[in-house]
């Protein structure tokens, strides 16, 4: 096979899988050309914006169309190390085992990154650049292929911590999500309209 035609083919598989991600998201083109960029050059993405712009359900829709495990951590104020990367319990043989924590999918969704101290957030720091944890001096290598899509709200929001630098180069890029186009709205507001005209028959039934 050519040169050619393997591009060719790259380039109708690339096509195929922003169709399959338009099904579910309207609009964000430029958001989901970087989110691929980023998870195709085996690198990590912070997605800014407020809340309400479909963030999560992007990085949901992508492991979905490609196939991969996935896994989302709600950030919150008294989230601890162990509950991204896991502990170790006491069996019922009295025997140390480790539980893996969310932090061991393909790809994972760290939502609302900044709400949480900057203890809890370099919990992921090893898991990024090394690709394994560390608990109670064992090392545990994470899946392959591995990714970080973060999202993080606007600092001037209450409730939120600034990422330290040390964090933020862990990132290959930073995609701010904006609103929707005037016609991307009434095309979401037409599919919403759809839904409930399909949930109200099947309830109705």
């Amino acid at each position: 096979m050519s040169d050619t035609e393997i591009l060719n083919q790259l380039v109708a598989r690339y096509a195929a899988l922003k169709s399959e991600i338009s099904k579910v998201i309207v609009g964000q083109d430029d958001a989901v050309d970087s989110l691929l960029t980023s998870i195709f050059s085996g690198g990590h993405c912070l997605l800014v914006g407020v809340p309400g712009l479909a963030k999560t359900l992007l990085v949901k829709t992508l492991s979905q169309v490609l196939g991969l495990e996935f896994n989302r951590i709600q950030f919150t104020p008294d989230l601890m190390p162990s509950d991204i990367t896991g502990t170790e319990i006491l069996d019922e043989n009295r025997k140390f085992q480790f539980l893996k924590g969310p932090v061991f999918a393909n790809i994972v969704l760290a939502d609302e990154i900044n709400r949480t101290p900057p203890k809890t957030q370099a919990a992921l720091l090893e898991a990024m650049q090394e690709k394994y944890v560390t608990v109670a001096g064992k090392s545990y290598a994470l899946p392959n292929p591995f990714f970080v899509l973060a999202t993080q709200n606007p600092i001037e929001q209450e409730g939120t911590y600034p990422l330290p630098e040390a964090q933020t180069d862990r990132f290959m890029l930073k995609v701010v999500i904006g609103y929707p186009k005037k016609e991307e709205e009434q095309e979401i507001s037409a599919l919403l309209e759809v839904c409930e005209s399909d949930i109200a028959a099947t309830s109705a039934v």
